[in-house]
């Protein structure tokens, strides 16, 4: 079990940007066993590969590569590692008002905010949108801050129009906890984690939370708004 401490992850714009854009190599993404969240709203695009998801309470496996939206302070670990064989990895983070709030309330930009709601549950892209926006999420390594700019408001504006999607936390995901809780839901979730493929012991997470199992089973479902199986 990892022993890792819950991650309010610092972000800093690129420079000249508004926003956040780095293009991984294959391998290279180091943040990828780390669970943690930020204010940024955060768009992973994964050429290629196959690996597995953690966002919110949601888990699940892709293939063939991945387009991630995940919305504001959304919990989530990285997506590749030495075994997803992916090409390369592209992240792009920006806060929900980096645009501006006048800016995003005009009728031509109003997708953007539809977008940014829709991605509180975190939304998952198909094929079909991936073919569409990936060679222009990659381009943008590239490209000089205003044109960068321009490309990732045609990106959102696919993204919106997009009908392959699913989000993944349908009823939405809450982490409402005190200061202290940290540890103790950061253990769950790294343990949950670790032992996906597993058959999950209800009994022994809450011995390790330091509560009987109806107890954890309250807890768990007070966090993250979601019931255990067979609690």
């Amino acid at each position: 079990m990892r022993n890792t401490k819950p991650g309010f992850e610092i972000i800093e714009s690129s420079f000249g940007s508004s926003f956040y854009y780095s293009k991984y190599a294959e391998k290279l993404n180091n943040k990828a066993h780390v669970w943690h969240y930020h204010p940024e709203i955060e768009m992973v695009f994964v050429n290629g590969g196959s690996g597995k998801r953690q966002i919110g309470s949601h888990l699940s496996y892709y293939t063939d590569g991945d387009l991630i939206l995940i919305g504001s302070n959304l919990p989530h670990c990285g997506f590749t590692d030495s075994n997803t064989a992916n090409k390369n990895e592209t992240v792009i983070q920006m806060k929900p008002t980096f645009l501006g709030i006048d800016f995003l309330k005009l009728q031509e930009t109003k997708y953007i905010s539809d977008l940014f709601n829709k991605a509180k549950g975190g939304i998952a892209f198909g094929a079909e949108t991936k073919k569409t926006v990936g060679k222009r999420i990659e381009s943008m390594d590239n490209q000089q801050p205003f044109d960068r700019l321009l490309t990732l408001l045609s990106v959102l504006k696919d993204l919106e129009n997009a009908k392959d999607y699913k989000i993944l936390n349908a009823s939405g995901f809450s982490m409402e906890m005190q200061v202290q809780d940290n540890d103790r839901i950061n253990m769950i979730f790294n343990y949950i984690k670790d032992h996906f493929q597993e058959e999950i012991n209800l009994a022994a997470i809450a011995e390790m939370a330091s509560m009987t199992t109806p107890s954890f089973c309250r807890y768990f479902k007070k966090i993250t708004k979601k019931l255990l199986p067979d609690s």
